[in-house]
């Protein structure tokens, strides 16, 4: 019985994280504990589901970010930073 943990030790997420989307648990200098929704091919992170859905419901329907037709992720970094550099947006 104490292998168990007790009901209240379970945490539940709100619901499924949508496809390209992950829960990322980072560590702030003094040790607390932070979980946020992190798109690996972006880097976007929200730090609540309900933001991180707003997100998503947006970005489908303005077709953007990893939701774009035309989107590839090894463009991410790379093509933006140059793009900035360039003047363009």
């Amino acid at each position: 019985m104490d292998d168990q943990k007790d009901i209240k030790d379970i945490k539940v997420l709100p619901s499924p994280i949508p496809e390209g989307w992950v829960l990322d648990t980072k560590f702030k200098e003094d040790g607390t504990e932070v979980k946020c929704y992190l798109c690996p091919a972006t880097e976007q992170q929200f730090y609540t589901y309900e933001d991180l859905m707003r997100y998503v419901r947006y970005a489908k329907a303005a077709k953007v970010s990893i939701f774009s037709p035309y989107f590839e992720a090894n463009m991410k970094q790379e093509g933006y930073k140059r793009l900035k550099k360039e003047g363009q947006s």
